[in-house]
């Protein structure tokens, strides 16, 4: 093999030696930035289905709250019925 063909070879070996390098290149930073956006969306998605059932709960105890405020008033109003009844038989 002559001197000419060596350097054209050692040439084309180091274009395919670049190219193969840029390739894992990209391929790495898209393979980061992919990482990133699955990573983020999934984060997002939790905090979704996390604000989902906080909503849900705060329903449950604003329910709640109302049915105890009912409960509490019924109690109020029997016991100033007790009261009246007990002073009623007092007079």
């Amino acid at each position: 093999m002559s001197i000419e063909n060596k350097d054209k070879v050692k040439s084309s070996v180091t274009v395919i030696a670049i190219l193969v390098g840029w390739v894992l290149t990209f391929g790495g930073l898209l393979w980061n930035f992919s990482k990133k956006e699955a990573d983020t969306q999934f984060r997002l998605e939790r905090l979704e289905t996390e604000v989902i059932n906080l909503d849900d709960r705060l329903d449950t105890s604003e329910e709640f709250r109302v049915l105890l405020m009912t409960e509490l008033a019924e109690i109020k109003t029997d016991l100033l019925w007790i009261r009246r009844s007990l002073e009623n038989d007092r007079d």
